[in-house]
């Protein structure tokens, strides 16, 4: 049987390499059987019509999120007006039932090499319409007017008397600023209360986006909160459709993208729904296609003369870390980089930096590894070391377990006295995995939501976001990165210096399974920078073991007597 000491060892490590999945499991738990969705979407046609193009489109189901007034239906609705701003970086689809965003076709990121990634893709509730305002919904037929090129203004006089004004412009790159103008002359009332903006549907762009761990709608109010796609799934479940908050903005988002809606005046309350979406027809996806909307309740900006003006920012576009740093509220928060969101940051700009000096990411994953490595080349050094001082050990211990074999309590007293008087470090073999699990940690989290790694490739590897999957066998993924990793921590295995006895060392051949187990379906990229590093860490077992002191110890004599 192991010692209480050996035991410790083997717990430690094993704790140290599984704790991270558990934390992630505890964080983003698996989603229950959904419900079906309440709102269901009757067009996923994506293509974005010509500017001022009208089209006979049936009418879309409203928006649940806020309480809206039955659409009217005195006389017929007159056919969909589109209109179209666009940039270097965006080209925005508005549409006249609603009044907002039909689409945001993204012109600098691509689906799988085919056509642009597009935002609020299914077209089946505008983005920026205005919702809770007795007599409007997301089926409002608004006049559209184009004083300019980057300019927009909607025009619509409710049934009941109150006209809504929205003017809306688009900025340089991913950003809308906009307003929002209630009156009503007859009921001065209608002008003070809150209304709701849709802040937009975010669904994964491709198959293989991680749905789960990254589709949600985030807020900040007081501090950073996240509602991920399981939660609003049990939320719906629950009957729970909303939450007051006095947040600064508000958020929908997928592993990669983001719109973000940011008031002048911190909100009352948002509502969000989860949502069932119909497949595309080019997806090869068993799993369901799933979605989540959200909106924002809003008090008003100003009021002048029975006028309330509700002002915003819109955010549509990656999850670009700069970009959103700039947006000035934090909303830097949507990239979920965590506890060790100092580290993440340190990494994604250090990656960001050295991409301009080498234009290939997973280059540049491999040269801040190596970095890593000789910044914790010390530490691994003073383990290797310590490890072979133990095993030169193992002989006098073997005497020392025969000797109390029947009294524990001595023999770790026995085996305490031989570790001080020699300065060793039973430890010392987890301590450089310890202490580099923050920055895997944070590897991981800045590499899962950074935009830069989605679609960029090195040597066989497609895509360093994905799995670096390169065949299929039996409808199972032959993914080569974790079975190197699993072949170079056997290797390294093999080079430690056996501590331990035989159970023991039975016990650590499995960590390299298990670490296999986690990892053979993670990102490409951070399995890039496990890998490399746990070559380099073998490299460095075999350089120390080879140039290190190989005298034998100075055994002490054991003590004299029988044990009690």
């Amino acid at each position: 049987m192991m010692d209480k000491r050996t035991m410790l060892v083997v717990v430690a490590c094993i704790v140290a390499l599984l704790g991270w999945q558990l934390l992630i499991g505890k964080l983003y738990p698996s989603r229950p059987k959904p419900i079906p969705a309440e709102v269901t979407t009757a067009d996923t046609n994506t293509n974005i019509a010509p500017a001022l193009t009208t089209a006979p489109v049936p009418a879309t189901n409203t928006m649940t999120a806020a309480p809206t007034a039955a659409p009217e239906t005195e006389a017929p609705k007159p056919p969909e007006q589109w209109v179209v701003l666009s940039n270097q970086f965006v080209r925005v689809e508005f549409t006249s039932w609603g009044g907002g965003v039909r689409s945001v076709e993204l012109l600098k990121y691509n689906v799988n090499g085919h056509g642009h990634v597009v935002l609020n893709a299914t077209n089946a509730v505008p983005a920026l319409a205005v919702v809770g305002l007795p007599g409007a919904d997301t089926n409002t037929v608004f006049q559209v007017e184009q004083p300019s090129s980057s300019n927009l203004v909607f025009r619509a006089r409710l049934r009941t008397g109150t006209e809504v004004v929205k003017d809306i412009s688009l900025g340089p790159d991913y950003v809308l600023n906009g307003s929002v103008r209630v009156s009503s002359p007859s009921s001065p009332g209608l002008a003070t209360q809150t209304v709701a903006i849709v802040i937009g549907e975010a669904s994964p762009t491709t198959p293989q986006e991680q749905q789960a761990y990254y589709l949600g709608v985030d807020w900040f109010a007081v501090k950073y909160q996240n509602r991920a796609l399981s939660t609003l799934w049990k939320n719906a479940g629950k009957g729970i459709s909303s939450e007051p908050v006095q947040a600064p903005w508000a958020a929908v988002k997928s592993q990669f993208f983001a719109m973000i809606l940011t008031p002048d005046r911190e909100s009352v309350a948002i509502h969000y729904e989860p949502l069932r979406l119909p497949m595309p027809e080019n997806w090869n996806s068993k799993a369901p296609l799933e979605g989540v909307r959200a909106s924002l309740e809003l008090r008003p900006t100003s009021m002048t003369n029975g006028v309330a003006t509700y002002t915003f920012a819109w955010y549509a576009g990656p999850k670009e870390y700069d970009r959103l740093v700039a947006l000035g509220k934090g909303q830097e928060d949507v990239m979920q980089f965590g506890f060790w969101g100092v580290i993440s940051v340190w990494l994604l700009k250090s990656m960001k930096l050295l991409y301009h000096v080498i234009p290939n990411y997973g280059a540049v994953i491999v040269v801040i590894t190596i970095i890593i490595k000789l910044i914790f080349w010390p530490i691994q050094a003073k383990s290797i070391r310590s490890m072979k001082e133990m095993q030169k050990f193992q002989p006098l211990m073997a005497k020392l377990k025969e000797k109390y074999k029947d009294d524990a309590q001595r023999m770790n007293q026995e085996m305490m006295k031989l570790y001080k008087e020699h300065k060793i470090n039973p430890f010392s073999g987890c301590l450089p995995m310890l202490v580099q699990l923050p920055v895997l940690f944070a590897f991981y989290r800045m590499l899962s939501s950074s935009v830069e790694l989605r679609g960029a490739s090195f040597l066989w590897i497609r895509d360093l976001s994905q799995p670096d999957t390169v065949a299929h066998v039996l409808g199972y993924p032959i993914n080569p990165l974790p079975l190197i990793m699993l072949v170079s921590s056997i290797w390294q295995m093999k080079l430690t210096p056996q501590t331990g006895d035989q159970q023991q060392q039975k016990m650590m051949m499995f960590m390299p399974v298990v670490m296999l187990f986690i990892f053979y379906k993670l990102a490409s990229g951070l399995l890039l920078y496990y890998t490399v590093q746990q070559i380099l860490s073998v490299f460095q077992q075999w350089w120390g073991l080879q140039h290190g002191d190989k005298s034998p110890p100075t055994a002490r004599p054991l003590p004299a007597g029988k044990p009690r």
